[in-house]
């Protein structure tokens, strides 16, 4: 019995060096792949763009002008935006900066400017003095004589002095710029157009605002939009 014990202990321990020594191949490790990209787009997917593309570009905006003052502005814009609407100034020009006309005040006759006209062009061109001469042939300032629209003040004086010495007396005029138009974009983000409903609760109470519709994309970038 004691040699059964002994030999079944030899067995084992060898098993367990056998096992130490050369382990069991274990399975192969994968490297993990991304996943492909076929660039398939699901049908409901592809759709949903076209749609959204069409939308877009169908998509009106309204120009909505008449307003009174900045405050019915601020008003307008608080009401649109109450009713889910997009809404955004529409600057017309740009700023303009002063501008200083030098000009001859309006004679008593044409015949008169006329005259005045030929002699100033003489004397102009003898003192080589350059100018923007033009005789004004209607509205308030008719018969009057222009003598050129200078930026600088400076400029009008300079011409102004000089034109004196020739024996005549200009005036300079501040041209004050045009103050920019009242205007402002108006669009609906969920449909094509603002319907009729939503224009009469924003105009019920300002009659004197008149709208013009035209293609977003033609007139207006959405970040303009606020």
């Amino acid at each position: 019995m004691r040699y059964v014990v002994v030999s079944l202990l030899l067995v084992n321990l060898t098993y367990l060096g056998w096992n130490l020594g050369w382990p069991a191949p274990g399975s192969p490790t994968r490297e993990s792949r991304p996943l492909l990209n076929t660039g398939l787009t699901l049908i409901s997917e592809f759709e949903s763009r076209t749609l959204g593309a069409e939308l877009e570009a169908s998509r009106l905006c309204s120009l909505v002008t008449g307003f009174q003052d900045d405050l019915e502005v601020a008003d307008f814009m608080t009401a649109a935006i109450g009713l889910g609407l997009e809404v955004a100034y529409a600057v017309d020009t740009p700023n303009q900066e002063r501008q200083y006309r030098v000009y001859l005040p309006p004679t008593p006759s044409a015949e008169i400017a006329g005259l005045t006209l030929q002699d100033l062009t003489v004397r102009l061109e003898d003192a080589d003095v350059t100018a923007e001469i033009a005789l004004v042939t209607r509205g308030d300032e008719r018969n009057a004589i222009t003598l050129g629209t200078f930026e600088s003040a400076t400029e009008a004086v300079s011409l102004r002095d000089r034109i004196s010495i020739l024996g005549y007396s200009p005036q300079i005029e501040r041209i004050q710029p045009q103050p920019e138009r009242l205007e402002l974009w108006l669009r609906a983000p969920q449909s094509k157009r603002v319907d009729e409903l939503e224009w009469l609760d924003l105009t019920g109470e300002r009659s004197n605002l008149s709208r013009i519709e035209n293609l977003c994309q033609t007139i207006a970038q959405a970040t303009q939009f606020q």
